[in-house]
């Protein structure tokens, strides 16, 4: 009988799993939750040495969607494109710059930091007719007006870069007056030199130096028959004293293509080309232009429609 009862016993308890085993299975996974990664608007700001009348292509990092975004600098704003979260510029400084440092804020955030050096500008003396000089009540009223259509022009400027290659110099002539020379007229009226003087005699072709899209020809007081291109994101080249222009107002123009003829036309001593550069509403140094826009490695090309 006691031996039946063990026997019965072990049988019964051998179905039996034991409790822990059974409270474990039954305990759901927990799996290991990664927290999420939020990039950050910026990843440190960007150092920047500029001169007064120079032009510096920059490239910084700003986690933005594609497209024209604006920097506020010391209350003026700057336009800049980005593309895979790189944003891309070409930064200039004022001629009359008070060369303090200040920086360029996105949103009230510092997104690049500029420092200021002094550049040698020269002087040269120039010998023109005294009207050019002493303007009358008449020509006084027009450059008046036409100074105010110029602002208007100046205002038009598509949102993107139209070009994706370098800018270069429209002739590779003698320099007969540099960008920056303080200048005086008949040794009285004093002035800055804010564009390049190439040679050229009447009748030479004066090509474009980069992609655009033309958005003034006509004829102004002081440069003559002039044509003003438009190259994206607040980036202008005019070409003035022609003697024909061969374009028209919303003509896009590849690099290279001819503007028009030089000439000896508004305030001139004799026939040249007078090449200016305008970017962020400052005329600089045409020249830098050419050698900063060498850095450009991926510009967005879009067509202007």
């Amino acid at each position: 009988m006691n031996k039946l009862l063990v026997f019965l016993l072990c049988i019964s308890c051998s179905g039996i799993k034991p409790i822990q085993n059974q409270t474990q299975s039954k305990l759901p996974v927990v799996k290991k939750i990664e927290p999420i990664k939020v990039k950050p608007l910026i990843e440190k700001i960007k150092q920047i040495q500029l001169q007064p009348g120079k032009v510096k292509f920059v490239e910084f990092y700003i986690n933005l969607s594609d497209g024209m975004w604006e920097l506020e600098c010391e209350g003026n704003k700057k336009a800049f494109f980005v593309e895979n979260n790189k944003g891309q510029l070409f930064l200039s400084e004022n001629y009359f710059s008070s060369l303090k440092p200040y920086k360029c804020l996105f949103k009230n955030l510092p997104v690049l930091s500029i420092s200021i050096k002094k550049f040698p500008y020269k002087s040269e003396k120039l010998n023109v007719d005294k009207k050019r000089v002493t303007l009358s009540k008449k020509d006084m009223n027009r450059v008046i007006k036409e100074k105010k259509i110029l602002a208007k022009v100046y205002q038009n400027t598509s949102s993107y870069f139209l070009f994706s290659k370098p800018f270069r110099k429209p002739l590779s002539s003698f320099i007969t007056s540099h960008y920056g020379n303080r200048r005086v007229f008949n040794n009285k009226k004093k002035s800055q030199h804010l564009g390049n003087d190439l040679r050229a005699a009447v009748g030479v072709p004066i090509p474009v130096s980069n992609k655009g899209k033309v958005i003034f020809t006509g004829d102004l007081f002081y440069s003559g028959n002039v044509v003003i291109v438009d190259h994206g994101l607040d980036i202008f080249t005019t070409y003035g004293h022609l003697s024909k222009i061969k374009v028209t107002e919303g003509m896009i123009v590849n690099s290279g293509d001819i503007l028009g003829l030089a000439g000896a036309t508004g305030r001139v001593s004799g026939p040249h080309l007078h090449w200016g550069v305008k970017i962020n509403g400052n005329w600089v140094d045409g020249f830098s232009l050419v050698e900063e826009s060498k850095n450009i490695t991926s510009v967005v090309e879009l067509n202007d429609q």
